[in-house]
């Protein structure tokens, strides 16, 4: 009776193949799943399957796709994914396709890197995402920025190193570049944005700033993450409407042009000995996170000296230094931004340096804030605590709310 029964059930299973009667569309979105190596693997399934995955919208494929478990070294498992990828240009169905990202993050042969970006060069249409081992210097091959439908396009490298562009590019449609361990010095920041004229977002994480000037006037976000500063660099970016600037000890100064339509900015700027022109540019936003070091504040005390008004300002959020120390740049905010409503404050303990005196719950403050709505206070010890009350205040008549964690 239980054999009969479980025959039954195995015909039942053997008999109906209904995923493959299923439409197109929603078999390559199963596929999506899928990483493109198996994908790719479902072509044996059977006729309806041969070229289903040849139709995939997203395209996702990696070298660690190709290690095996056995005592394949790596070049051999890196052939055997560079001859997969070089095939996918010549099965695809380009057309259909509307993102490809590739990760390539380890190669003993630093060719490979650059002539793996020309082949997938000819599968971008929308997004394009690289993330590999480029040498010290890529020179990138035309097919690589030659592409009028790219909106998105990233390359990430492993390694620190300069990009040599070709004389012609051809990506008008490029709306946001990110570039990851880059140098970038003048003339290449100059081209960059003359050779993408819709170009409104611009990534750069790791990268070396040996440029003295970030222009446009249509770039819309500009995000420096864990960037190294060798210049004095200014900012002129009218257009900004989202402004992150993350630098790791600068080594000369940062000025900020005056941004109509910003409405966040995210600064860190740590151990900077350089004078710096940072407040003025802020003067639009609607929410602003700064953090910095003791260090940092001391190079901005002529910035605070000539801080104008935040009328737009409603939230402001200060970290990274002992407050209780060094309260200017608080201070300058309190006094400046009639329609702020929260302060967070997160206290850092970083130490005392020469120039520094705790001396600010004694200073006279010549007019005080009438009200804020919320303030929140973290990171500080019992004693700092009770200290950035009592300066607080000294600046605000009324808190509606205090928190303190």
């Amino acid at each position: 009776m239980e054999k009969g029964t479980k025959r039954g059930r195995e015909e039942v299973f053997v008999g109906i193949d209904r995923i493959s009667t299923l439409p197109d569309d929603i078999l390559i979105h199963i596929l999506s799943f899928l990483n493109f190596k198996k994908a790719v693997q479902t072509c044996i399934l059977s006729k309806r399957w041969s070229d289903v995955w040849a139709s995939v919208h997203f395209l996702k494929v990696s070298q660690q796709q190709f290690r095996s478990d056995g005592n394949e070294n790596q070049r051999e498992y890196m052939d055997k994914f560079v001859h997969f990828v070089h095939g996918l240009a010549y099965n695809l169905r380009v057309s259909s396709l509307d993102t490809f990202e590739c990760f390539f993050p380890n190669s003993d042969r630093q060719n490979h890197s650059v002539e793996f970006l020309g082949r997938a060069a000819a599968l971008m249409r929308r997004v394009f995402v690289f993330y590999g081992n480029i040498p010290k210097c890529l020179d990138l091959p035309e097919s690589a920025v030659s592409c009028a439908s790219l909106q998105n396009l990233k390359l990430h490298s492993s390694a620190c190193g300069k990009i040599i562009r070709p004389e012609l590019i051809n990506l008008p449609s490029l709306k946001v570049l990110e570039l990851r361990c880059v140098e970038l010095d003048d003339d290449f920041t100059h081209k960059l944005f003359l050779s993408f004229p819709a170009l409104q977002g611009l990534v750069l994480r790791s990268c070396t700033l040996g440029t003295s000037k970030i222009a446009s006037n249509i770039l819309k976000m500009l995000n420096l993450d864990h960037c190294w500063q060798t210049k004095n660099m200014q900012i002129s970016c009218p257009g900004l409407v989202s402004l992150s600037i993350k630098i790791v000890s600068p080594r000369e100064g940062i000025s900020l042009e005056i941004m109509e339509f910003l409405a966040t900015a995210d600064i860190s700027i740590h151990n900077c000995s350089y004078d710096t022109s940072i407040l003025r540019g802020l003067s639009n936003a609607t929410t602003v996170k700064f953090f910095g070091s003791l260090q940092s504040m001391a190079q901005l005390k002529k910035d605070i000296t000539y801080c104008k008004l935040f009328n737009n300002l409603k939230i402001v959020e200060f970290g990274g230094w002992d407050m209780t120390i060094n309260f200017d740049l608080v201070a300058c905010f309190l006094k400046n931004s009639p329609n702020l409503q929260k302060l967070y404050l997160q206290l850092g303990s970083h130490g005392h340096i020469q120039g520094h005196t705790r001396q600010e719950a004694n200073r006279d403050v010549s007019s005080k804030r009438e009200y804020v709505e919320f303030v929140k206070i973290t990171g500080g010890r019992k004693a700092q605590d009770n200290k950035m009350v009592k300066i607080l205040r000294r600046h605000i008549k009324n808190i509606g709310h205090l928190l303190i964690l």
